[in-house]
């Protein structure tokens, strides 16, 4: 019994230097804390181009123009529009009372470039489920609060508490084995970002 566990040990400790022996050479980490690699000349552009590709729209507001106004222009035909922009908008007594909303319109707090990613953040319990329950969703970003990358975007988004926070990009979509796409399957069946 002894001597098959010191044939073991030598036998593990064999592999195990063999293993060191051979074993590529250490490569520099990233500097974490270095100026940012990855820039756009033109974000908005990028941004488009991406949400564009998931199945998502983005677009800037005309002068004069309202978020509504280009909404509706977007999408003429509309059921249930809820606005939480606005001062005034419905309320909610459950989340379940959103689950006939056809457009939501929410405010987003930042865009990524990189990813077509919008920061949406919510502390009323109510409104959380309406990002999932709408057929469609609006992202009112301000113009100024479009970032090249995540990283840019965290470090604004910090660690600030926030009742509810996601990232979403494009609309929702799935995929199975036999490449069968289904837009909506858990959450808008298309997306609109708006520049104010």
């Amino acid at each position: 019994m002894v001597a098959a566990k010191q044939e073991e040990t030598m036998s593990r400790d064999a592999i195990l230097a063999r293993i060191r022996r051979h074993r590529p050479a250490e490569a520099a980490l990233p500097d974490i804390h270095a100026p940012a690699f990855i820039t756009y000349q033109d974000r908005y552009a990028q941004f488009a181009t991406l949400i564009a590709g998931l199945g998502g729209h983005a677009l800037t507001l005309a002068p004069g123009q309202t978020v509504r106004e280009a909404v509706d222009t977007h999408w003429p035909a509309q059921g249930r529009v809820v606005d939480t922009t606005q001062a005034i908008h419905d309320e909610a007594a459950s989340p379940h009372d959103w689950a006939d909303v056809d457009i939501a319109i929410v405010p987003g707090q930042l865009a990524v470039a990189e990813n077509a990613a919008v920061w949406v953040s919510q502390d009323a319990l109510a409104y959380r489920s309406l990002y999932f329950l709408a057929q469609r969703l609006v992202m009112v970003v301000p113009r100024d609060a479009l970032v090249d990358t995540m990283r840019d975007a965290y470090a604004r988004v910090g660690f600030a508490e926030h009742g509810f926070g996601s990232f979403i990009s494009g609309s929702s979509r799935t995929a199975d084995i036999e490449q069968s796409l289904v837009m909506g399957a858990h959450g808008a069946m298309a997306a609109l970002v708006v520049f104010e």
